[in-house]
């Protein structure tokens, strides 16, 4: 689909939509919100179909955008979502890095001078993205694209789909991707199952940015401001 003028978007695509004619517990339909365009039209597209038992995930990465954290105000304001907020911790693994230092680093016969320098940064900050940092020792780059698995995927997956795959339950991954951003993303089924009651689910796969954004105006929200001050794309801060 690659406009949304003239159609309904509760009638968009065939639903309810079952990856599986089995059921046995209950659907949860989980969407990925992060301030961007295509998660928010998204979002609105879950609203229209009227999704049974919807809930919408912000994975604050601790490197936001203010108007980012703004506009996630505005959407729940504007929608009436509750937008659930959660954050990677990752004390656990600085903690093991500091054990790996005090010990491992001493064996080697590494100057205390050095030992006592690691020891005093690698402490827990609380800002996601920066701890992350200090567990990797390193910055994320293009070669090296660890944030978003450790600081938005891998968080929803852990803090909220898990504790729902009983065994019995569905539960459908809203992924607001589509196959025109990346060579990558063009391959991308509509649906695939994980595994455990967990299917990936892209209902935007086929859009245009022009459909993204007319589903803004057709739903009467705005976009992230960020958009109308030159930004491309809008994730966490560089």
């Amino acid at each position: 689909m690659t406009a949304l003028t003239q159609i309904d978007l509760a009638t968009a695509i065939r639903w309810p939509f079952y990856p599986t004619d089995l059921l046995l517990g209950l659907l949860h339909n989980i969407v990925s919100v992060s301030g961007g365009k295509d998660s928010t039209a998204l979002l609105l597209l879950a609203i229209a179909m009227d999704a049974p038992n919807l809930r919408a995930v912000f994975a604050d990465t601790g490197n936001e955008h203010e108007l980012t954290l703004e506009y996630i105000d505005y959407l729940e304001q504007a929608t009436g979502i509750t937008i659930e907020r959660r954050r990677a911790d990752f004390s656990r693994q600085i903690a093991r890095k500091r054990q790996f230092v005090e010990t491992k680093w001493r064996a080697q016969g590494v100057p205390e001078s050095i030992i006592d320098a690691a020891l005093q940064v690698l402490q827990p900050t609380g800002i996601p993205f920066l701890d992350l940092c200090l567990w990797k020792g390193r910055f994320p780059s293009r070669k090296a694209q660890f944030c978003t698995e450790e600081l938005k995927r891998n968080v929803i997956i852990e803090q909220v789909m898990l504790p729902l795959m009983d065994g019995q339950n569905m539960i459908m991954s809203w992924q607001g991707v589509r196959r025109d951003e990346s060579v990558a993303r063009r391959y991308l089924a509509e649906c695939d199952e994980v595994g455990g009651g967990l299917y990936n689910y892209r209902p935007i796969l086929k859009w245009d940015v022009a459909g993204v954004f007319e589903a803004h105006r057709y739903m009467g929200i705005k976009p992230n401001p960020l958009y109308s001050l030159g930004a491309g794309r809008v994730g966490c801060m560089p």
